[in-house]
């Protein structure tokens, strides 16, 4: 456990300044930039003509079947389409609802090694937020969208996820109330709102390169990633296994060996946190983790790469 202290990181923001609270790790500030970068849809259009004839009847019929009929809850962003599937709809409703201000995926620096490449990581990762918003013609969405950057070298240089953990726990109940005057409680909830205050992502020098080498807009990059991790998840204790369970087994610590190779002295299938597609940890990536039982549907162990969390991708 790292000493206490009460030190605060020095912060470039847009928005207030939120206090801290004693805790074994200092609480960070919020450093704030968006860029945007256009990106085009495509829609293709059929056309039929009329006929008398058997074959062209049925290619009509067919044509007819595959219009579809027009949205009962349009888009105001896209209205051909229905608002549920516009991602920026749907952060937007998510955030009224809750009385929300902002959203987006905390970021925890673990790597200090080069300046230049950090902040061309991050160049890239917002470009990728604007280029998937600017597909539902939701830049407005920018405005509300918060880079958090966490960064301390003396802290988080090759930090351990526990020590992430502890610390974005910490900013968790503190920002939220900062942040729209909400209560903590509201972390409970798997809602789409409360995906900004359950999982952050941490960035280390192999994620790091690995999002460099990619093109910045390739979109079905398997191996550009970053790493998400589960806020609140804790590991499996012999306390969560039932009585007759723990008679069926000479040691009840096998129950805690899954039979994988240790990841930070972890056997267990889950380990609390992922490395994700770069592309996947934007937009679909906050909705979906947002929703309930997503974490365990989409879970990969490291070191593989869960690269099918949005599901336009079809990587899988």
């Amino acid at each position: 456990m790292l000493s206490t202290t009460t030190n605060l990181l020095r912060t470039q923001t847009r928005t207030s300044n939120f206090s801290t609270l004693q805790s074994a790790i200092p609480l960070a500030r919020n450093t704030i930039r968006s860029s945007l970068r256009p990106s085009r849809l495509f829609a293709q259009k059929y056309q039929v003509q009329k006929s008398a004839s058997t074959h062209e009847k049925a290619l009509a019929a067919l044509a007819r079947l595959s219009k579809r009929d027009p949205p009962r809850h349009p888009s105001k962003r896209t209205p051909g389409n229905e608002s549920r599937d516009n991602l920026a709809d749907r952060v937007e409703k998510a955030l009224k609802e809750a009385g929300l201000r902002t959203w987006g995926f905390p970021i925890y620096r673990c790597t200090y090694q080069n300046d230049s490449n950090w902040a061309e990581f991050l160049d890239r990762y917002r470009w990728h937020i604007s280029d998937m918003l600017k597909n539902y013609n939701g830049l407005d969405m920018l405005d509300s969208f918060q880079t958090t950057v966490v960064e301390d070298r003396a802290l988080f240089e090759g930090a351990s996820t526990a020590t992430i953990r502890e610390h974005f726990q910490r900013w968790a109940t503190t920002a939220i109330p900062e942040e729209s005057g909400g209560s903590p409680d509201m972390i409970r909830y798997s809602n789409v709102e409360a995906a900004r205050y359950r999982f952050c992502l941490f960035v280390d020098e192999e994620s790091l390169q690995s999002v460099l080498r990619a093109p910045i807009d390739d979109c079905i990059n398997k191996d550009a990633f970053v790493n998400m991790l589960y806020g609140w998840w804790k590991p499996e204790s012999i306390e969560d296994f039932n009585q007759e369970d723990l008679e069926d087994v000479d040691k009840p610590e096998d129950l805690l060996d899954n039979g994988y190779d240790p990841v930070e002295g972890s056997t267990l299938r889950d380990v609390g946190w992922m490395k994700v597609a770069l592309c996947d940890a934007g937009l679909e990536g906050f909705i979906k983790m947002g929703e309930y039982g997503e974490w365990e549907r989409l879970y990969e162990r490291p070191h593989e790469i869960c690269y099918h969390i949005s599901n336009f991708h079809a990587r899988r």
